[in-house]
């Protein structure tokens, strides 16, 4: 047997299932606030384009090839 299956031995899969669900979205919900609260996640999501119209939206600028070196 696993080891990873010996806590099933010592506490109830009715028991430890939700617990353990519970713990793994409470933690996800955990780290999501605070980098929406660190500014991370309102700093990408406001760059992101939404649903904008391609007639909207800004092309980027040309950048302008560089000139071949003069031989001399």
């Amino acid at each position: 047997m696993a080891t990873n299956g010996k806590i099933w031995l010592v506490v109830k899969p009715t028991v430890g299932l939700p617990i353990g669900l519970l713990f793994a979205a409470l933690l996800g919900v955990l780290i999501h606030t605070l980098l929406y609260a660190d500014g991370r996640l309102k700093a990408w999501w406001s760059e992101f384009p939404l649903a904008k119209p391609a007639a909207v939206q800004q092309a980027a600028p040309a950048i302008a090839p560089a000139a071949a070196p003069e031989a001399k």
